[in-house]
């Protein structure tokens, strides 16, 4: 994951934070506080009876409080009371941040229907059901346009930089005779956080390094990327990648 893929998710994590906070204190009347540390630990375990809501195990000081649905831009998660549930440790490392239907059907949870449809039904009661197309859509341009941001500041930012003072410059030279390549001028025509989409086969996403590749005799300097939606970082050749210019939430590219 790239840094601005980092700071976007923690974006938008935060702003689900608030929603579900607010939805909670609004139609509930519970403060925030109420759903922080050990005030939400103690209601849980008192709710629960001290079991796991997963595998509904006894539980052990080290419990977790996970979030039934996942608060990412993809489940759309709120961090609210119906959506917090207790995990125990081993639950909470199995779930990670899947869905509930895909955590009970790739982990055999046993009585696994049963406990979907409890733990649905009780999201459904302190009004955690909540999915809307509008909200989903908000948070995708949300993501977007901090990430663009992050990239906007982070160039202007670059630029105020003091230029490199004689010390600095020696000792890049040093380095660069040490190194088996000089990727300045590449990071210069590709900055890192840049979207590039390659010629040969249309994959597209965002540069996060550099990298040789080939016979050590001939090794050639390759841009990486990790393509939007994240998965196995790619390689191409300078030649054959084009930067572009913004990549909206539904993956139109604007060259």
């Amino acid at each position: 994951m790239t840094a601005r893929q980092t700071s976007s998710n923690a974006a938008v994590r935060a702003a689900l934070t608030i929603l579900g906070e607010r939805r909670d204190a609004a139609v509930l009347g519970l403060a925030p506080g109420n759903l922080r540390g050990k005030k939400i630990r103690a209601a849980l375990l008192e709710e629960f009876e001290n079991r796991c809501a997963y595998c509904e195990k006894k539980l052990k000081d080290d419990f977790h409080v996970d979030h039934m649905v996942p608060m990412n831009r993809d489940s759309l998660g709120l961090h609210m009371y119906g959506n917090l549930v207790p995990a125990c440790k081993k639950c909470n490392a199995d779930k990670k941040a899947l869905p509930l239907e895909v955590f009970v059907q790739e982990t055999k949870l046993p009585n696994g229907t049963r406990i979907k449809a409890k733990l649905e039904k009780r999201a459904a009661k302190y009004g955690a059901d909540l999915d809307s197309k509008k909200v989903r859509q908000l948070m995708e341009e949300m993501y977007q346009q901090i990430s663009d941001l992050i990239l906007q500041e982070s160039e202007r930012a670059f630029k105020l930089l003091p230029a490199p003072s004689s010390e600095t410059l020696q000792a890049a030279t040093k380095i660069q005779k040490k190194s088996e390549h000089d990727f300045s001028e590449i990071s210069k025509q590709f900055p890192i956080g840049v979207y590039v989409k390659s010629r040969n086969d249309g994959t597209f996403g965002e540069v996060c390094d550099y990298s040789l590749q080939g016979p050590k005799k001939n090794r050639q300097p390759y841009v990486t990327y990790i393509p939007i939606g994240g998965g196995k970082a790619l390689r191409r050749a300078p030649s054959t990648l084009e930067i572009i210019k913004n990549v909206k939430p539904n993956n139109d590219l604007s060259a």
